[in-house]
């Protein structure tokens, strides 16, 4: 057995039991020893060999114990070993078989054997090498089904115990989806529809070299009530010559950190409102105090109080300015829609904004719209705040150049089905990289007057429509705002609603 030696399988810290069934007393004498000496010479240490004289007598020596290889003689009285592994296999999912036959290769019994799922047949007479070396490759497999088995279960145990969503598909087939994954896209044979729904637009792709990582920031209705916010991250399942071999999807909760982000920058919005307010009103009652001053002295001059009150003026304006932006931030209301063209309200904003009406000589306003557009489920006062925060905050990106094109565009979306997209596009300077990430939250602006809230206005009223607003910007040629809204036809109580950046 030297030979057969150089080559031990994987160890098994387990026992190992094989059942021997032949109705001929002298096999029974000679196979189970060579069985023995041969399979501990390759490694296998911890072997346990019961014999039986016919299959009725081999389902009962089974009993209910682990039995991982039976080696059965397939003719014999009554219960064959072709029956006796069948029925020994519904006790023992896991049970190997080898069969042993004088009739083998010529006739249909080893077909019979192998078709009723034997592992393998030994033709008679029974040369132990070849008997060992069979039951050795089935005991290798077994042993490696069995592992592989153990991971699994490890796997599906630890997916299982995360309080986040885990996806992983490969094609249209579903490889594991646990409990979280389950509630937010649904317990169907496939899980693109739960993803659509959901507003992941990411086909699955069955060739070619695996996409890198993608990640989508999610609002979605919580079935409790309320919303959550969920990040999503698509990773690829990378073969071993790069090739892409599925997908794992992780749904991770992350509204508690949003709220936690948004807290901070609401005290730091804060902060900077008690200090703007401090500074100017330290302003307005110094220069007050003067003005009296000068008043009680009788030195009042004309231009000197003009150009103080003119800082009066300024100091107020700046208080309004921030007076009105808190106001409207924390005073929006809910939607009252109707159903309405989305170029009317590409127009009622654009009314206010002319020459006649205070618009810069230096802007040109161009569209671009699309004609035959569905309708849209919308509140017209509050979409009339949203196209009009968008174009001063276009007027004032192109206010340093002193010259550039504000272009309103409306169009069916090609990235989200059943959604208008209408786009406020400048020929500013852009946005800087390190700010596009940050555009839509609190005290993020680019202007020193700025009070960083007219975005996150934008947001809000476009979020409490069910849509999503995005900015695509690669400076120095502009930006582009871009506002999805869901055609009326469609249900318009959608689970999800997505900020999404695009840089």
């Amino acid at each position: 057995m030297s030979e057969r030696s150089e080559a031990l399988p994987p160890v098994v810290d387990r026992p190992i039991r094989l059942l021997v069934v032949d109705d001929e007393k002298a096999a029974l004498s000679v196979i189970p020893e060579a069985l023995r000496d041969g399979l501990e010479d390759m490694g296998w240490n911890q072997l346990t060999i019961d014999v039986a004289e016919s299959g009725e007598q081999a389902l009962e020596v089974a009993g209910e114990g682990p039995l991982d290889l039976l080696v059965a003689d397939v003719v014999m009285p009554g219960i064959d070993g072709i029956e006796t592994y069948v029925q020994l296999k519904d006790r023992f999912p896991h049970l190997s078989c080898v069969v042993m036959t004088a009739h083998a290769p010529q006739h249909i019994t080893p077909i019979r054997a192998l078709r009723s799922g034997a592992a393998d047949y030994v033709p008679k007479p029974v040369d132990p090498d070849y008997l060992v070396t069979t039951c050795h490759r089935q005991l290798v497999l077994g042993h490696l089904r069995r592992e592989v088995e153990d991971q699994q279960r490890l796997l599906e145990a630890i997916i299982s115990s995360v309080d986040i969503g885990v996806l992983a598909v490969r094609g249209d087939e579903v490889l594991c989806m646990n409990e979280v994954a389950e509630s937010l896209l649904g317990s169907g044979d496939t899980p693109w529809e739960g993803l659509s729904t959901l507003g992941v637009d990411m086909d699955p792709v069955s060739t070619g070299s695996a996409p890198g990582p993608q990640s989508k920031e999610l609002v979605v209705e919580s079935p409790e009530g309320g919303q959550r916010v969920m990040h999503v991250v698509r990773s690829s399942m990378v073969g071993p010559q790069g090739q892409h071999n599925g997908d794992v999807w992780v749904f991770r909760d992350v509204t508690h950190l949003v709220e936690t982000k948004q807290s901070e920058s609401f005290k730091q919005m804060a902060a900077i409102a008690a200090h703007e307010m401090k500074n100017s009103v330290t302003g307005l009652r110094l220069i007050t105090q003067h003005l009296v001053a000068q008043l009680d002295a009788g030195q009042l001059e004309v231009e000197s109080s003009r150009r103080m009150a003119t800082l009066i003026l300024d100091s107020v304006d700046r208080l309004d300015r921030f007076a009105r932006s808190f106001l409207g931030f924390s005073r929006i209301p809910d939607p009252a829609p109707t159903d309405v063209d989305p170029n009317t309200l590409i127009h009622e904003a654009l009314s206010v904004y002319n020459r006649e009406k205070g618009l810069p000589k230096w802007v040109t306003i161009e569209t671009d719209l699309a004609a035959g557009l569905p309708a849209v489920h919308a509140d017209r006062d509050l979409l009339f705040q949203v196209f009009q925060n968008l174009i001063l905050n276009a007027v004032e990106a192109m206010e340093e150049q002193g010259q550039g094109t504000i272009t309103l565009i409306s169009r069916l979306s090609e990235q989200a089905e059943d959604h208008v997209e209408l786009v406020v596009k400048d020929s500013g300077p852009g946005i800087p990289q390190e700010m596009q990430s940050q555009i839509f939250e609190p005290n993020c602006t680019t202007r020193e007057a700025g009070t960083g809230l007219g975005l996150v206005i934008v947001r809000q009223i476009v979020r409490k429509h069910g849509g999503r607003v995005s900015v695509r910007s690669v400076p120095p040629d502009g930006a582009a705002f871009s506002v999805l809204l869901r055609v009326a036809a469609v249900d318009e109580s959608p689970r999800l609603q997505h900020d999404e950046e695009e840089k």
